[in-house]
């Protein structure tokens, strides 16, 4: 009879512990206002979309809601207040970490001013940590600006390895078109496990895997797109030639701005074995053709009008302007050239 009474209370005692044990999911977004507002705190898990809404009341903002995990969440701040002409003031969407604990915003107005900070979690006081030392470095050149922008960025990613920062900044900082696979994966592999397994994790991995099948070395994969005639066109028809495969779109300012210099280049080496193809993203077809039109674009032009372009999807492009050089043994040689880059580049290999 002692043994089971001591057995009970032995279980009893470890449900306690249990209890105690477990991890508190509420989290609150707290903050002053001056002016009255409707916020609207949105994230996803899983697939579904989820919002907490709220308003201002005694000059004050406060979100509360439960969450077990860590994610990234926007912010939407809907002014009440009137502009000049009647209407509503225009609603302002802001990022931020969203996770477990008490998310203080410096201001609900700061929003509106493009000046918001969340702080009082360890991941919003990461990011800050991280915009401060970016900060630190605005003025420079824009060449320099961008270089000490990336060692930033990689020596906080090597010292934060267990923190969801650091596979953001991994994705957007570094990964940017088609990023060097000789910085970003190192960086990658040197992450925790459980940020590597995370969704945003996993995600990144399936990059990884498409981006090693065309980094520079590789065969460019092959892919067929229909021109403004709707004539079938083949990566593969150029083999033979130096070509460069440019994603772009008509609704792309730095791919307009781009355009220029890829006529001067396609007109000083197009007797040299060289040439273009262009691959719009563009789904609307007047679009398209209105810009080739515009911008006096000589080479072959194709797309499929699909909002993701089997091509894109193939070739792993995240962004545009994007391009490969290749070569006319259909090696990828070059990739994410603009402006002086690429004509350095083709100078290099054409001209040799």
């Amino acid at each position: 009879m002692q043994l089971i009474k001591f057995s009970t209370g032995l279980i009893f005692c470890l449900f306690s512990i249990t209890g105690l044990a477990q991890v508190d999911s509420t989290y609150t977004l707290q903050g002053k206002a001056e002016k009255p507002a409707t916020v609207t705190l949105q994230y996803s898990i899983d697939g579904n979309t989820i919002q907490n809404k709220g308003e201002v009341k005694n000059g004050e903002i406060k979100l509360t809601g439960t969450i077990d995990t860590k994610v990234e969440a926007s912010l939407l701040v809907s002014p009440l207040t009137k502009e000049s002409d009647g209407s509503g003031a225009m609603a302002t969407i802001v990022h931020l970490w969203l996770e477990p604990g008490h998310i203080r915003i410096n201001s609900l107005d700061s929003v509106q001013k493009g000046n918001a900070l969340f702080s009082g979690t360890p991941l919003n006081d990461e990011s800050n940590s991280l915009a401060k030392e970016k900060q630190s470095v605005t003025g420079l050149p824009d060449k320099e600006h961008d270089e000490a922008v990336m060692a930033i960025v990689i020596k906080f990613i090597k010292a934060h390895p267990a923190s969801l920062v650091s596979l953001t900044e991994l994705n957007i900082s570094l990964s940017r078109g088609i990023p060097d696979l000789q910085v970003v994966e190192p960086l990658f592999s040197g992450l925790s496990a459980d940020v590597k397994g995370s969704p945003l994790g996993l995600e990144y991995q399936k990059k990884l895997i498409k981006w090693r099948t065309v980094d520079i070395g590789t065969i460019a994969p092959d892919f067929t797109q229909p021109d403004q005639n709707g004539k079938l066109i083949k990566l593969s028809d150029y083999k033979g030639k130096y070509i460069l495969v440019d994603f772009w779109a008509s609704w792309c300012h730095p791919c307009r701005d781009e355009n220029p210099n890829l006529v001067r280049q396609y007109e000083l080496y197009k007797g040299k074995n060289f040439t273009i193809l262009s691959i719009s993203l563009d789904e609307r077809r007047q679009d398209w053709l209105k810009a080739i039109k515009e911008d006096r674009l000589p080479w072959k032009q194709v797309s499929d009008l699909k909002k993701n372009n089997q091509a894109r999807a193939k070739y792993g492009v995240q962004s545009i302007p994007d391009n490969f050089l290749i070569s006319p043994e259909g090696e990828i040689i070059g990739k994410s050239l603009r402006g002086e880059n690429l004509n350095k580049k083709l100078k290099e290999v054409i001209e040799k």
